[in-house]
Order: C-alpha cells, then structure tokens, then sequence
C-alpha cells in the first residue's frame, strides 16, 4: 500500500505509514512550506487536515483493499491546539463500513497521543 504516500502529495508532507503492535501509526515531518503563521511556526490547517484525510484514506484502502475507489463526501475537523513545527502523527480509525459509505476518526498529535492537536470525522463513498 505504498500509492498514497509514493504520490506527490503525500512526499510533499513527508507522509510515512508505520506499522505498530494495535495497528498502524501515520506521521508527517513538515517544513517550512508547510507553516501557515510564521510568527508562532504554527502549520496551516489546510495541512493538517490534508494529513488527516491522507491518514483516513490510507485505512480505507489497508481495510477494503487497494482496489476499492473512494471519493470523500464530508470530512470534519476539529483544531484543538496549534501544530508546530514538528514531527506529527495519527492514527486512523474505522468507525463502520457500510453497502455504500465507510466512516473513519482519526487524531493527530505531537508529543503526546493523549493530547490531540486535531480529530478528524471523515466519510467516504466506496465502490468495488
């Protein structure tokens, strides 16, 4: 499963996905193309929600395989803290695959997972 962080996209925010004892752990290093307040080097949330939806995406496919196409319909994401400039991760969730709809939570964090600096609620259209 190496389409979405082979793509352009996902080497642009150094997207890596790791495997872990109770599941898989997804990380991103920025820079400073990534930086949406400089004075506070605070990411852009258009960039951390991109991680979240590159996270959720990544899921769905290890979960319904690499051949199932999916197209976003809602994603909704909650900023609970600034994101600074450095190393974050996620980890993605399944909530419930249906016939036509798969939903999926992720959180980011930086430092601690129990801490999260943004959660995510996204859903998607599959086809087979």
């Amino acid at each position: 499963m190496t389409g979405l962080i082979d793509s352009p996209l996902g080497h642009w925010l150094s997207f890596e996905a790791i495997e872990t004892g109770d599941g898989r752990l997804y990380s991103m290093t920025p820079g400073d193309a990534h930086v949406g307040n400089p004075l506070i080097k605070a990411l852009h949330g258009g960039i951390v929600s991109t991680f979240l939806e590159l996270a959720a995406l990544h899921e769905l496919k290890r979960a319904l395989g690499s051949e199932a196409n999916s197209s976003a319909i809602n994603i909704n994401v909650d900023y609970l803290k600034s994101v600074k400039l450095s190393p974050l991760f996620a980890k993605a969730r399944i909530a419930k695959v249906g016939r036509r709809l798969v939903f999926i939570d992720c959180a980011a964090w930086q430092d601690d997972e129990n801490s999260p600096a943004a959660k995510a609620a996204c859903s998607f259209a599959i086809s087979k």
